[in-house]
């Protein structure tokens, strides 16, 4: 299906204004500069739940509760650091609006409080503009929870296209609050020549609290949500499928759980590439710098910044100045190889001088010219 660009009079300014001005995109990331410049993936709502579903395809799972909780975990985490403009002692009406004005801001929807519901220890929350019912639950229970401070337990249901409905029960037991995660790499700011202009000059508003870009939704997901999601997989995926995915990923010291699961994440981001039908077309190694913006700079999850041959059958190696995380990035290249190749690839990383580096080879062993 074509991408058509929303028409250029239906383009809020002021929506545009508000993104470019919120989420600084430097050096192949987006960074939030209201919650202290955490990274952000933008990806179209539905590229992250073929994402998703490919990923507990791979991983042959049910992975709806890992995702719900990495959600409640992150966003409970953010609430928690952040200063909202109005008070704590004020209406809670007013901070459910200032919620989801942030909501809106990051394009996952908005979220409506029935009322009275403060009294209730059970009660029922609607997103509207939902992305998977459990993300949005998950995110709709942390949100509640901040404005109540009392926990909750949640489950959900689909209500309609665009409805997650939220059961919440108040709990009165003592759950440990989310602490942050270790990050592989930090951000690096360099000088860096964006090729296209910034994705987020042209967004279309929809009505239930979000935005389109090119005709598509789109939505931020931040990098301590996919790490977060990442680890909750894994204390879950000790018995899971084995990817066959030709990956070295020894480099980052992670447990054998862990490898399958970042595998399997390598797997389901190549085949959305793949799946999407995007031309992606080298002439030469050093053209990887400029051809992989369009599947890394523009979407945050980082840049290239130094590209060579290593072989004479397509082998690369590429060097990056940030990377928003290695399982997603390692697959996103794979694809990008293999269309431009028009075979299979093998990844691995090694550290040079502690910096990280990712060699794209033939999975299928070909003589040297």
């Amino acid at each position: 299906m074509p991408i058509i660009e929303s028409d250029t009079s239906e383009v809020s300014e002021e929506l545009s204004k508000m993104l470019v001005n919120r989420f600084r995109w430097n050096s192949g990331f987006y960074l939030d500069k209201e919650y202290f410049d955490e990274p952000c993936w933008l990806v179209s709502s539905s590229g992250f739940a073929h994402w998703f579903e490919l990923l507990q395809e791979n991983l042959q799972l049910n992975l709806g509760r890992r995702l719900a909780h990495a959600a409640a975990d992150s966003e409970e985490l953010r609430l928690d650091s952040i200063e909202l403009k109005h008070s704590f002692f004020q209406k809670r009406k007013k901070i459910l609006s200032e919620i989801n004005y942030d909501w809106k801001s990051r394009g996952l929807g908005s979220l409506k409080v029935p009322s009275g519901s403060h009294k209730l220890k059970k009660l029922e929350l609607e997103v509207h503009g939902r992305l998977q019912s459990s993300f949005s639950s998950g995110m709709a229970n942390s949100a509640w929870e901040f404005i109540t401070k009392k926990r909750h337990r949640f489950r959900w249901e689909d209500r309609g296209k665009d409805v997650a409905l939220a059961h919440l029960e108040q709990d009165g037991i003592e759950v440990k609050k989310p602490i942050k995660i270790d990050k592989i790499g930090a951000y690096k700011s360099i000088e860096f020549n964006e090729i296209d202009s910034n994705p987020l000059r042209k967004p279309f508003e929809l009505k239930f609290g979000g935005w389109e870009l090119l005709g598509e939704r789109h939505i931020f997901l931040y990098q301590d949500f996919i790490y977060r999601l990442v680890e909750n997989i894994t204390t879950y995926a000790s018995d899971s499928y084995s990817v066959s995915l030709n990956a070295d990923w020894e480099v980052f010291q992670i447990s054998e759980t862990e490898k399958k699961v970042w595998s399997g994440i390598a797997q389901a981001s190549s085949e959305m590439f793949r799946q999407g039908g995007e031309l992606f077309m080298i002439d030469n190694p050093q053209g990887w710098v400029g051809a992989s913006q369009a599947e890394l700079v523009n979407k945050g999850l980082g840049a290239v910044t130094k590209s060579k041959g290593i072989d004479s059958n397509g082998g690369i190696e590429l060097e990056f100045c940030n990377i928003f995380h290695p399982a997603i990035v390692t697959g996103v290249i794979l694809g990008c190889w293999s269309r431009s190749e028009g075979r299979d690839g093998k990844a691995s990383w090694k550290s040079d001088n502690g910096e990280l580096k990712l060699q794209i080879t033939s999975k299928s062993e070909i003589a040297e010219q």
